[in-house]
């Protein structure tokens, strides 16, 4: 008798586990399939965002327009500084990480 509960108890485990696997796996999406999918956290998959991505990313958060981008080193890591003319005529500066499209100031 212990042997067959001995051998019923991990099918039975496999059982109860499998539906959360299931869930598990759906769950586990890439970004652009999500509807909380937001562009300006992409992580390129080709290793880095090109000036004109930069130049999107920051108009879509800032608005107004661009008045210039060029390539940086910050901190140790390459960025594009992006000069920008904001919708009430201020001039602003910030950096956006080339590898992450994150944006700073």
């Amino acid at each position: 008798m212990k042997l067959s509960r001995n051998l019923i108890r991990p099918i039975l485990v496999i059982f109860t586990l499998f539906p959360g696997l299931c869930i598990a796996s759906l769950q586990g999406l890439p970004a652009y399939e999500r509807e909380s999918y937001r562009y300006e956290y992409l992580r390129v998959q080709d290793g880095e965002i090109s000036r004109k991505q930069a130049a999107s990313i920051v108009k879509r958060r800032y608005g107004g327009k661009i008045l210039s981008i060029s390539e940086t080193r910050r901190q140790g890591q390459t960025v594009y500084r992006v000069k920008g003319l904001s919708d009430k005529s201020q001039v602003y500066v910030v950096y956006v990480d080339k590898q992450s499209g994150r944006i700073s100031r």
